[in-house]
C-alpha cells in the first residue's frame, strides 16, 4: 500500500508543478456526473490496489495471488490515468479509500487460508460487478471525448478482473 501512496504523491507533485502548462489548453467543462465518476473511480482504484496487495500477502491459492499482482499493476496504471485527467480538469481526487472499503478490507484480512481465498474472490466479484456497471453508466452519460478513453480503459480493466475472479471461484468450486 505504501507504493500506491508514493506513486500518487509523486503524481500529485508532477501535476501541481505542471498545472500552468495544462492551463494553456482549456478542457471542456466537466459535468457533475463525470466529476463524480472520476472521484469514485479513484477511491475504488485505491481500494482495489489494497485488496490486490492483501491477496498477494494472504492468499493460499496461487491463482488468487497472481490475480492480486495483476490487479495491483493495472490499478497503478489506472491511477496515473485518472489522476492525470483529474489534474487537467482541476479536480482533486481522494488519496485514500472510503471508510467502508477500509472496513471491508479489515474484515477480509481477519480471515485465513481457504476462508480468506473464498471471501476475497467474493468481494472482488462484488466490487468489480459494481465497477463495470458504473463505468457502463458513465460511458452512456458522458459526452466528453477526453474522458471517454479513460472510462473505456477502466471498464476493460474491471471486466478483466471480474472474469478472472469468477473463473478462479468456479475452479475452486469444482
Amino acid at each position: 500500500m505504501t507504493k500506491t501512496f508514493s506513486t500518487l504523491a509523486a503524481l500529485g507533485a508532477v501535476l501541481a508543478l505542471s498545472a500552468p502548462a495544462f492551463a494553456q489548453d482549456t478542457p471542456p467543462p466537466t459535468t457533475a456526473t463525470d466529476r463524480q465518476f472520476l472521484i469514485q473511480s479513484a477511491q475504488g482504484s485505491i481500494s482495489d490496489y489494497a485488496n490486490g496487495a492483501a491477496a498477494v500477502n494472504r492468499a493460499t491459492n496461487p491463482a488468487i495471488r497472481q490475480l492480486g499482482i495483476w490487479i495491483m499493476e493495472d490499478h497503478d496504471r489506472l491511477n496515473i490515468s485518472l489522476f492525470a485527467l483529474a489534474g487537467v480538469r482541476g479536480i482533486n481526487l481522494p488519496l485514500t479509500m472510503t471508510a467502508s472499503d477500509q472496513s471491508d478490507l479489515t474484515t477480509l484480512t481477519a480471515k485465513q487460508g481457504a476462508d480468506f481465498d473464498r471471501a476475497w474472490l467474493q468481494q472482488a466479484i462484488k466490487t468489480n460487478k459494481q465497477d463495470v456497471s458504473d463505468a457502463k453508466k458513465e460511458l452512456a452519460a458522458t459526452t466528453d471525448p477526453e474522458i471517454t478513453p479513460t472510462v473505456r480503459a477502466y471498464l476493460s480493466t474491471e471486466t478483466g478482473h471480474l472474469i478472472a475472479a469468477q473463473s478462479i471461484l468456479g475452479m475452486m468450486s469444482k
